[in-house]
């Protein structure tokens, strides 16, 4: 019959023997284990065996001359046999071992012959124990002589001889390792956690006490301010800068802002035509002619005043007397001379236009009544055609008026925003000169100033200004103030300058002109006794905080100490100046 022979290694636990026999293909499995097979040692892995090949409808037999295994297979009703030719059967404990031999190698106490069950308790209660070699049972020989079926069957069987000086040397064996071996795989999830936990405790105690400390400790310094106040000058060319001696660099930024507004025209324009005549001058008979009166011209443009309405000459025309039109009774410059009786001195029909459009300009021709704008005698004959053709048509246009409301508010708005622009371009490494400077608005107007507006068309207002702003450079401010608090110290190396103010320094009648630009600097400045991070980590690092606080405070000029451990366990200043943060204040 087929079977599926399985050879247990000494390192395999029971959950790969199961596994395997689970795995098997044939009904029968010949399980092989090692000569030191703790695994099987176990009468509860024995159970786990035979319960899986009973699931699985599996035989196990256990090829094994052990007795102990032998005795462990008897308690689960499973099949030995010696060899893997040898013919199996379920071992009989009487068989394995005489009464006498298992009380002195199992029981030490009780006298009484071994029983089934109490062979199962005692396996249970130690899984791990190293296996006891028990010796090979004298009555053996006399059992396997009763049976010769077996012996004919099963081969290899050991004679009896060996059998006796096997149990012996089991015997000599046992007695020496003592009854009972301790099982240290019950405590091994015990010591792995022990040793886990003596590792991190040396790993903490490295951590607080070499890594982790760590300390910040405030000096607050008494210290004393004053007003600054200098003049100083600027120019337009870096290189010509000396910032140490109070010329800076003046710096500009210009930014052109839009605004726009849509607004309701309220102008009114008439949009009709202009009436058209005609006016004639006529000079009277006799009229004295002299060199100073002979010609009269009518210039475009000149005026006549009808009825209280203004018409303008179109083209222009004269009244000139000419050589035919009168007689002299001597010479002409002596005024001896008159425009002939016969004759009539006439400009002829002077075009002209109504000064401005509408129907009140149509009236009836004049013969009298008509001024004109220009100097002429009263004895002049001034008459004119019916004036015709003049229309009224009111329309809406932008005017004057509705453009200045409409940018009343866009300059306000545009300088605001452009302060707020130029200010961020700048940023906070500036100080702000003066104020800001703005060009002339130009204004954009849709439709333009008198322009009439279409029906369902609003008109709308573009107003552009550019705008400027100065600033200096807070770095070259600083240098300044320094550079003459320096020099006002006259080398006192005990004081020093704890703050410059610059952060809030401000420049004061800021003059911009082309030939010089000035203003005057303001600021308040800190000065104090000289107390440095390298004076206090000298007196601090690698002392106690109790002897670091009282060599701090005896520091001239030093009002108060704060030492601040990052940890309570913390009692010392590291010597490490990495873990040292040390900061120096003021006192306000």
């Amino acid at each position: 019959m087929n079977k599926d022979v399985i050879y247990i290694e000494p390192e395999q636990d029971i959950t790969d023997i199961l596994s395997n026999v689970k795995a098997a293909k044939h009904k029968i499995i010949a399980l092989v284990p090692p000569k030191k097979a703790g695994v099987l040692r176990s009468a509860v892995n024995f159970k786990l065996i035979a319960k899986t090949a009973r699931q699985h409808e599996k035989t196990v037999v256990l090829i094994t001359t052990d007795e102990s295994l032998q005795r462990l297979a008897s308690t689960v009703k499973m099949p030995v046999a010696k060899s893997l030719q040898s013919k199996p059967q379920i071992p009989n404990l009487e068989d394995i071992a005489d009464d006498d031999e298992a009380k002195d190698d199992v029981i030490e106490d009780d006298k009484k012959p071994v029983e089934e069950e109490k062979v199962e308790d005692t396996v249970e209660e130690e899984p791990a124990e190293e296996p006891v070699l028990k010796a090979a049972p004298k009555k053996a020989a006399p059992v396997l002589a009763k049976k010769p079926a077996k012996e004919e069957v099963i081969e290899g069987e050991p004679e009896p001889e060996e059998k006796e000086n096997t149990s012996k040397a089991a015997k000599a064996v046992a007695k020496m390792k003592g009854a009972k071996i301790p099982n240290f795989a019950k405590y091994r999830k015990f010591i792995i956690a022990g040793m886990i936990v003596l590792i991190l405790l040396i790993g903490f105690t490295v951590w607080a006490t070499a890594i982790a400390p760590a300390v910040s400790i405030v000096v607050t310094v008494r210290t004393s301010s004053s007003n600054f106040a200098e003049k100083v000058s600027f120019v337009n060319h870096e290189d010509k800068a000396n910032n140490k001696e109070g010329v800076f660099f003046l710096e500009e930024k210009t930014v052109t802002k839009k605004a726009e507004a849509e607004f309701d025209a309220t102008g009114e324009l008439d949009k009709g035509t202009k009436a058209t005549g005609k006016v004639t001058i006529t000079r009277p008979a006799k009229e004295i002619i002299t060199k100073l009166n002979q010609n009269l011209s009518i210039p475009k443009g000149a005026t006549f005043t009808i009825n209280g309405l203004v018409y303008e000459v179109v083209e222009g025309g004269s009244v000139n007397v000419g050589a035919d039109d009168y007689v002299c009774y001597g010479s002409l410059d002596g005024s001896t001379c008159r425009i002939r009786d016969d004759r009539t001195v006439s400009s002829g029909g002077i075009a002209v236009v109504a000064k401005e459009v509408g129907e009140k300009y149509n009236i009836a021709a004049a013969t009298s009544g008509i001024a004109s704008s220009v100097t002429m005698p009263n004895t002049y004959k001034i008459t004119s055609t019916a004036m015709t053709g003049g229309t009224s048509k009111m329309v809406k246009i932008v005017s004057e008026e509705d453009v200045k409301a409409a940018t009343s508010g866009l300059t306000a708005a545009s300088a605001k925003e452009a302060r707020e622009e130029l200010k961020s371009e700048f940023g906070d490494e500036y100080i702000l000169l003066g104020d800001m400077d703005q060009s002339d608005p130009k204004d954009t107007v849709t439709p333009n100033v008198d322009e009439e507006v279409a029906d369902g068309v609003k008109p709308k207002v573009v107003r552009e200004v550019a705008f400027k702003m100065f600033a200096v450079k807070k770095e070259a401010v600083k240098a300044f103030i320094s550079s003459k608090l320096k020099e006002n110290a006259s080398g006192d190396k005990t004081q020093t300058v704890y703050d410059t103010g610059v952060d809030k320094a401000f420049f004061e009648a800021f003059q911009n002109t082309t030939d010089e630009s000035t203003a005057k600097l303001k600021s308040t400045t800190i000065t104090g006794p000289k107390v440095t991070e390298e004076m206090v980590a000298d007196k601090s690092l690698g002392k106690k905080v109790g002897e670091v606080k009282h060599l701090l405070q005896s520091i001239n000029g030093v009002s108060s100490v704060s030492i601040n451990p990052n940890f309570f366990w913390v009692t010392s200043v590291p010597s490490d100046h990495n873990k040292v943060q040390i900061k120096i204040t003021v006192e306000q």
